[in-house]
């Protein structure tokens, strides 16, 4: 039998270490990213490509004992063409 994984999630920056990974997110999605890191063994640049592909940039990921992601919404092409047009 494996062990369970266990994630914290938070906005605050002060949390209990309690688990074996802990993230500081404004954003629910991010808690996938140790999941795709530590059990399905994917390297940053395919988390990173894997967020994109879903309409989320990884801003920020800073990792000393704990991952803090900074998630925002990537900017669609017609978003970006009237942007570029004002």
């Amino acid at each position: 039998m494996r062990d369970g994984f266990t994630i914290a999630v938070s906005e605050a920056k002060h949390v209990a270490q309690i688990a074996k990974r802990t993230i500081l997110s404004t954003n629910a999605v991010a808690v996938l990213a140790p999941i795709l890191e530590d059990t399905v063994g994917w390297q940053r640049l395919r988390i990173r490509e894997f967020f994109d592909s879903y309409g989320f940039l990884i801003q920020e990921w800073d990792r000393v004992r704990t991952d803090w992601l900074t998630l925002r919404a990537a900017e669609s092409d017609w978003q970006q063409q009237a942007a570029s047009a004002n």
